[in-house]
C-alpha cells in the first residue's frame, strides 16, 4: 500500500504525544513492506527541510502558502486561530495534490486537519485518528477568551467526524466518548511502544515524578490538593513540563498554583522546567514512582513510558493509558479529579516495600512488551487500512451547509462588519483597556 499521513508533528522537531505515536508506529509499517509518506504541518508549524528516517519520507507544510488560503476564510476573522486552522488544513490538502496516487490517507482530529478529506468527493479513503481534538481540549480546559471558537469547533467536529470514512483511537474511554457524541462505532487499537533497554539511573531519587505540561487538565490542582491532604506524610513530587495559560491569556498556570497553594507549589510540588527526551527518560528512571494525574487525557505516554522502564505508576482513570493497568498488579489507579482518592493511593504506594514496588514494576514492563508490541500493532492497523480500501468511502456524505462552513470561499470585503452591531461604548472601553495592558507590559 501507498500511505499518506497528514499530522501536526513528527520527531525530531517535536516530542508531543502525536509525534511519539507515529514515530513508534510508522517505521514498523514500512518494515512490513508499505510506502509511508508524511506531511507535517498545522496552523502553528514552520517549513523545515524534508528528510527520510527509518524508511519514512517526511515533508513539511509550506507555511508561506497558508497566507494565501487565510484570506479565503476571512469570514472567520473574528476567530483568528480557527481561521488559521482551516487555512492550514486546506494548504496541506493542496500541497499533497488532494492525495492523488495514494491508496489511503490518515490524518488527525487535532487542528481541523481532517476537514478537506472528509468533505471532498475526490479524497482517497481516509482514516481520522482521534488523538485529542481542539474542541475536546477546550472543553476540559476552557479559556475565557476562546468560548466562541470552542463552541463552533465542537459543533463542526461532531458533524464532520460523524461522516468520516473511518475513526480510530488508542484508548477505550476516548472511543466510547466519541461514540456517544456521534452515534458511530470508533475502532480501538492501542499504541505501539518499542522495547527499549532499561535505563540505569545515576542515582535513585526519593521523589515522585510527573511529566506533563503545567496545565489544568493535566491534574496540577489535584496533585497540590492531594499533597495538602497528606500533610507531613506528603512526598516531594518533581514536575517536568512547560508552563501554560490558565483561564485567560494573562494568567499563568504556575502563577495560579503558587498563589492558590503557596504551601505546596514550589515546596512539595517542585517544577523543574523542561528537558530533552533523553534527560527526561533518565529522570523517569531515577524517580521513586511516577504519577499521571490527568483530569482527562486521551492516552498519556508518560504512563506507558514509566511502565516500560519497570517503574511503579500511579495513574488517573481519566487518562486512557489506565486501560493497561490492573490495580495493585502492574500499577495503581485513582479516581480522576479526586484529590482524596489520589492521596489515599499515594498513602498505599508509600507503604510498599522496595521489593513490592519492583514486583509491580516488572509486571508493568511485561504488560507493555505484550500488548504494545510494534509489530502486532502495525499489523492491526494495516488490517483496518486494507478493509477500508476494499469497502471504500463512508456511505453518508456531509450536507451542503457543513461543506460550505469549512470550505474556502470568496473573501468578504468587510470581514469585521459584525462590529457595527456592537455598542460603540463597549468597543471604545475594550480598546482602551487593551491599549493600557500593552503599555503596562512595555
Amino acid at each position: 500500500m501507498r500511505l499518506l499521513f497528514i499530522i501536526p508533528e513528527y520527531p525530531p522537531h517535536s516530542g508531543g504525544g502525536i509525534a511519539t505515536f507515529y514515530s513508534n508506529t510508522l517505521p514498523e509499517i514500512v518494515a512490513q513492506g508499505h510506502q509511508v509518506d508524511v506531511l507535517v504541518g498545522s496552523a502553528f508549524t514552520s517549513k523545515l527541510p524534508s528528510y527520510q528516517k527509518d524508511g519514512v519520507n517526511v515533508e513539511f507544510l509550506n507555511d508561506n502558502l497558508i497566507s494565501s488560503n487565510l484570506y479565503k476564510f476571512n469570514r472567520y476573522q473574528a476567530i483568528p486561530e480557527f481561521q488559521r486552522h482551516l487555512a492550514a488544513a486546506w494548504t496541506a490538502w493542496e500541497q499533497v495534490n488532494k492525495g492523488q496516487g495514494y491508496d489511503l490517507v490518515e490524518t488527525t482530529d487535532w487542528g481541523m486537519l481532517f476537514a478537506p478529506w472528509i468533505i471532498s468527493p475526490e479524497s482517497p479513503p481516509t482514516v481520522v485518528q482521534l488523538h485529542a481534538s481542539i474542541g475536546q481540549i477546550d472543553f476540559y480546559d476552557p479559556q475565557v477568551d476562546s468560548q466562541l471558537q470552542g463552541n463552533l469547533v465542537r459543533l463542526l467536529e461532531v458533524n464532520l467526524l460523524s461522516v468520516a470514512d473511518q475513526l480510530q483511537t488508542y484508548s477505550q474511554s476516548n472511543a466510547q466518548a466519541w461514540k456517544q457524541l456521534i452515534g458511530r462505532d470508533v475502532s480501538y487499537i492501542p499504541p505501539a511502544m518499542p522495547l527499549v533497554p532499561n535505563i540505569q539511573p545515576f542515582k535513585k531519587s526519593a521523589h515522585g515524578l510527573v511529566v506533563g505540561r503545567i496545565q489544568y487538565w493535566k491534574g496540577t490542582t489535584i496533585v497540590c490538593e492531594a499533597l495538602r491532604l497528606l500533610g507531613e506524610k506528603a512526598p516531594i513530587i518533581d514536575w517536568i513540563g512547560r508552563d501554560t495559560t490558565y483561564r485567560d491569556s494573562n494568567t499563568s498556570m504556575a502563577a495560579y498554583l503558587a498563589q492558590t497553594y503557596p504551601d505546596i507549589w514550589g515546596n512539595k510540588a517542585q517544577p523543574l522546567g523542561t528537558f530533552s527526551p533523553e534527560e527526561t527518560r533518565q529522570l523517569q528512571a531515577m524517580a521513586k514512582f511516577i504519577i499521571v494525574p490527568s483530569i482527562w487525557d486521551v492516552f498519556n505516554y508518560t504512563c506507558v513510558e514509566g511502565m516500560a522502564q519497570g517503574q511503579t505508576v500511579l495513574c488517573s482513570l481519566g487518562a486512557g493509558a489506565a486501560d493497561l493497568i490492573t490495580d495493585e498488579v502492574n500499577g495503581l489507579t485513582f479516581t480522576a479529579g479526586d484529590a482524596q482518592s489520589l492521596a489515599n493511593r499515594l498513602d498505599i504506594l508509600l507503604s510498599w516495600s522496595q521489593g513490592k514496588q519492583e514486583k509491580i514494576g516488572k509486571a508493568a514492563q511485561e504488560t507493555i512488551q505484550t500488548f504494545l508490541n510494534p509489530k502486532l500493532i502495525a499489523q492491526q492497523r494495516l488490517e483496518v487500512y486494507e478493509k477500508l480500501i476494499k469497502h471504500g468511502r463512508y456511505s453518508i456524505s456531509p450536507n451542503s451547509w457543513l461543506i460550505e462552513a469549512v470550505s474556502p470561499q470568496k473573501p468578504l470585503e468587510k470581514p469585521l462588519a459584525f462590529l457595527d452591531y456592537l455598542p460603540l461604548r463597549e468597543l471604545a472601553n475594550y480598546l482602551l483597556e487593551r491599549s493600557l495592558k500593552k503599555l503596562v507590559k512595555r
